[in-house]
């Protein structure tokens, strides 16, 4: 059973949005452009170039994941995409307002539990992983409709273990907010030309961080 996130008032959710873009206006053209970068691309496609012009600008750049990745983790998460063409080409049109979550559960689970272990060695060969915040950078660069990002603190702030399992459930609550607050988020994403779930995450890194 999905834990159960209350659903943030109208207002805080919207002046939370409002401070996130205000405070980050300049970082987040790094994160549009990526995302625009990306649209396009075929994963099957994902080579050198993709990683150092796309992935390498939006995960250290933007998502602040140098410690965690590094450029080796970068090109390591674009071989993972590339590997996985097939499992993640057909989720990319999906949004998560309209998704099934319960019939698309497992595979999200194991989408999630692939990319966040894989591994590989630093310069100095300690064994690295990608992890569960970077794992959820890399599926919203993916499919932005669909995918919501979250970190160490919304985790902890929500009470949300690293799994793919708890991010499921984590996405079943936000689906929920999507639902409840359709109309400021609708505002929102006119104000701001933002995805639904970029919008959330705004919200979420701000209240959490």
């Amino acid at each position: 059973m999905a834990k159960f996130v209350g659903v943030p008032v109208p207002e805080e959710f919207s002046n939370l949005v409002d401070l996130y873009e205000s405070r980050y206006k300049n970082l987040e053209s790094i994160y549009v452009t990526a995302l625009q970068l990306f649209e396009n691309k075929k994963l099957s496609n994902l080579n050198y170039s993709g990683v150092e012009s796309i992935l390498r600008p939006y995960l250290l750049k933007w998502g602040k994941m140098g410690r965690v990745l590094g450029l080796k983790g970068c090109k390591r998460i674009g071989d993972k995409l590339r590997e996985m063409d097939l499992q993640l080409t057909k989720l990319r049109q999906e949004t998560l307002s309209t998704v099934d979550l319960d019939r698309m559960s497992s595979e999200f689970v194991d989408i999630y539990d692939e990319i966040m272990n894989t591994r590989w060695k630093s310069e100095k060969g300690k064994a690295k992983r990608v992890g569960p915040t970077a794992a959820s950078k890399a599926l919203h660069l993916v499919a932005p409709n669909l995918f919501i990002i979250w970190d160490r603190a919304i985790r902890n702030h929500y009470v949300f273990k690293e799994s793919g399992a708890e991010y499921v459930r984590f996405l079943v609550n936000m689906q929920t907010w999507l639902k409840k607050l359709k109309s400021p988020i609708d505002a929102l994403q006119r104000l701001y030309g933002k995805s639904c779930t970029k919008t959330i995450d705004e919200y979420n890194w701000t209240k959490c961080n």
